[in-house]
């Protein structure tokens, strides 16, 4: 039986016994369910586990040597394995068999590499005891590494670490610059904004959640930083507000959760600074428990819109 034949079969027997396509997609996603909780799961899970046992195995046996080791043993048994690893990545995007263990590898790449240049750094550069200096180097050449290997390959893995290299690199260079931590928190946090949004909206986007999380934590760090203990520190209701608001247009629930917890911080640091030694105290916890409350409220049915919205 051909394919159009097998095709031909199913809809007459959909059409004969009243089965719709939601029957259908039904059944068809209850076999992948437990197809994929069969013998291949539990391969993978092994799989993973060994590889993860196998790769602490070998960093406590380095860790161990280490000091036996010279100079260049060190830097090729750091720098070295983290570069093969990211090749291998590479080449296993090309071939279908081998192409989820390319994550993974880029995820070892991503960590034994910088490690390996902050060694080659410290065994062959004289000591600067800049460390923000040593780090921007690192970070921008990984930078420049993830950005290309992206561009090329269009993996949404290689995406991830170019980002986050690039805000790794963007806080080490303010740092080495002497930008105050807040401002830092602040800048980073609101050109992330920005940076999620593209990202939300494009084919990569599962990886947008990550980073509005610390985006919406350094607008909120820095906000506070700034206005706390100021005759403007009101204006912290206003900062949530803006983030709320952002998570309903980017339809990030993780922003939402983000935003609320701030909030919570935000009617502590209020209560405490204002509050505290007021004989209304107790009923100042009863209006904000009741405000809480309220806010909760407000935010499953928010959480419920994103979804609809998905």
């Amino acid at each position: 039986m051909t394919k159009q034949e097998a095709l031909t079969a199913i809809a007459s027997l959909a059409q004969e016994h009243g089965l719709t396509r939601a029957d259908i997609a039904k059944i068809l996603e209850q076999q992948e369910s437990t197809e994929s909780h069969g013998p291949s799961l539990i391969q993978k899970v092994m799989s993973y586990i060994g590889g993860v046992l196998v790769f602490c195995g070998i960093c406590t046996y380095v860790g161990m040597e280490w000091d036996k080791l010279d100079s260049l043993s060190r830097v090729i048994i750091t720098i070295g394995p983290g570069f093969v690893a990211f090749l291998l990545g590479l080449f296993t995007l090309g071939d279908k068999r081998f192409v989820r263990a390319a994550t993974p590898l880029f995820l070892i790449g991503a960590f034994l590499q910088p490690a390996g240049l902050f060694v080659f750094m410290d065994e062959y550069l004289p000591p600067s005891g800049n460390i923000a200096k040593a780090a921007s180097f690192v970070f921008g050449f990984m930078l420049i590494q993830q950005a290309i290997a992206f561009y090329a390959r269009q993996r949404t893995s290689l995406l991830f670490f170019a980002v986050f290299f690039f805000y790794a690199f963007l806080a080490s260079f303010m740092d080495m610059i002497d930008v105050e931590p807040r401002m830092t928190a602040l800048t980073l946090g609101l050109s992330g904004f920005g940076v999620c949004w593209a990202i939300n909206r494009s084919v990569h986007h599962s990886i947008a959640p990550f980073f509005f999380f610390f985006s919406a934590l350094g607008v909120a760090a820095g906000s506070f930083d700034y206005l706390e203990d100021t005759p403007f520190d009101v204006l912290l209701i206003g900062v949530v507000a803006g983030m709320m608001y952002l998570s309903v247009l980017a339809s990030s629930r993780t922003l939402l959760t983000v935003s609320v917890m701030t909030l919570l911080a935000y009617l502590i640091y209020y209560t405490d600074e204002y509050f505290k030694n007021v004989v209304g105290w107790p009923i100042a916890m009863v209006l904000i428990g009741l405000i809480m409350i309220g806010i909760s409220a407000y935010a499953v049915k928010l959480g419920r819109r994103i979804k609809s919205q998905n």
